[in-house]
């Protein structure tokens, strides 16, 4: 019984994935995203994947600013002396200037965003961090000299540096959110989160094997 339900299932998924095997780039206008109306709907439903993310990732941004330090009272710090000596000499080698990065940390993020309001599936969870530009959210409190915090820095900062080089974070948006559909909606197989993860990784190598540091 199992097995010939799992069957009809993948022959269903089969047969909604494979018109879409071996394309370059999703457009939302070849999609059936259904009638019902959304608040996204009325200027967003004939724009492709990237547009959406051109178009939103600003107001995400100016949302988030408003959300956690207009109305949260949240202050935004910069890094600290003893993050900075951690962390500079990778920010300077990713062309960042570390006193230029802001954080907000007990942030309220941005949390199960839709593309287009209609898309079942999210492109943008509460995860432990979310990056805007050169401000970073950070879900967790403030921790003195905390070697984890540092290490989710490192990843977020990464961020950063992929939208100082795309020049906006509009054009981070809609090549974010290009490479989220192209990974078909995975979160771990989008390009920007696979590099931020291995600058992440590089950096925890390295911490970890500098003195009066121990990793697990």
């Amino acid at each position: 019984m199992k097995t010939k339900r799992y069957l009809v299932v993948m022959w269903v998924l089969l047969s909604v994935l494979i018109p879409f095997a071996g394309a370059g780039a999703f457009n939302w206008q070849d999609l059936d995203l259904g009638g019902e109306d959304g608040p996204l709907t009325d200027t967003l439903d004939r724009l492709d994947a990237g547009e959406w993310g051109y178009k939103m990732f600003p107001l995400l941004a100016e949302e988030m600013w408003d959300k956690n330090v207009n109305r949260g009272q949240k202050k935004p710090r910069a890094l600290t002396a003893w993050q900075k000596k951690h962390l500079a000499p990778w920010l300077k080698r990713w062309g960042l200037d570390p006193d230029a990065l802001q954080i907000v940390y007990s942030a309220a993020l941005v949390n199960n965003y839709k593309i287009m309001d209609k898309w079942p599936i999210t492109i943008m969870d509460e995860y432990a961090g979310q990056t805007f530009g050169n401000v970073i959210y950070i879900q967790q409190p403030y921790k003195e000299r905390n070697g984890s915090l540092l290490i989710l820095l490192s990843h977020e900062a990464y961020h950063a540096k992929q939208c100082q080089e795309l020049g906006s974070i509009a054009e981070f948006g809609r090549q974010y959110t290009l490479g989220f559909v192209e990974a078909f909606f995975s979160y771990e197989n989008n390009p920007f989160e696979k590099d931020a993860y291995a600058a992440e990784a590089r950096f925890k190598k390295w911490l970890c094997s500098q003195e009066g540091w121990r990793c697990k």
